[in-house]
């Protein structure tokens, strides 16, 4: 599966799981993540649970494919890597963060290494799960504050604002 194309398929997502019938909570990754996935992800889960008045709750996406003794590293684009430790009870002891391959790579040297990230920088210990599981964000879920649904960045935005007008010349 191609992780950018989640804006295509979200809406099939959606329908299938209404097809399925109505769930009792609704999951959804706050992050670390790209600036635009996360807040639609997050308000289609928002929107979702509120037209279905079922519970929302917002876990880090790292955690979705966080196991015992485990790093988890995920491709940040622009050359970086976001990652979590998690220690022998499954629990995230280090992270999230986002940092250059390099920098991560020595932080999580002699542990079982997971995620697309890893895969794309070389340096991942097991071929899977590159990406989250179903199962392992339901079980995150169950530590998670229902009401917090705040995207998780790392980072700042690339969009900068505008220094005003621009003058406009006729033609």
């Amino acid at each position: 599966m191609d992780a950018r194309r989640h804006g295509e398929l979200l809406a099939v997502g959606v329908r299938d799981v209404l097809r399925a019938g109505t769930p009792e909570v609704v999951v959804v990754g706050v992050g670390p993540g790209p600036f635009t996935g996360l807040r639609v992800g997050i308000m289609t889960a928002a929107a979702f649970g509120d037209a279905r008045g079922i519970e929302v709750r917002g876990v880090c996406s790292l955690d979705g494919l966080g196991a015992p003794s485990t790093a988890v590293v995920t491709d940040a684009r622009r050359k970086e890597v976001y990652w979590a430790v998690y220690d022998e009870r499954g629990a995230r002891v280090d992270g999230p963060q986002v940092s250059s391959p390099e920098v991560c790579r020595e932080a999580v040297r002699g542990l079982r290494i997971v995620g697309d990230g890893a895969q794309l920088y070389g340096f991942a210990t097991d071929d899977e799960p590159r990406y989250p599981r179903l199962a392992a964000l339901a079980v995150a879920s169950l530590s998670a504050d229902p009401l917090v649904l705040t995207p998780l960045y790392l980072r700042r935005p690339d969009a900068i604002e505008s220094a005003g007008p621009k003058k406009v010349t006729p033609a």
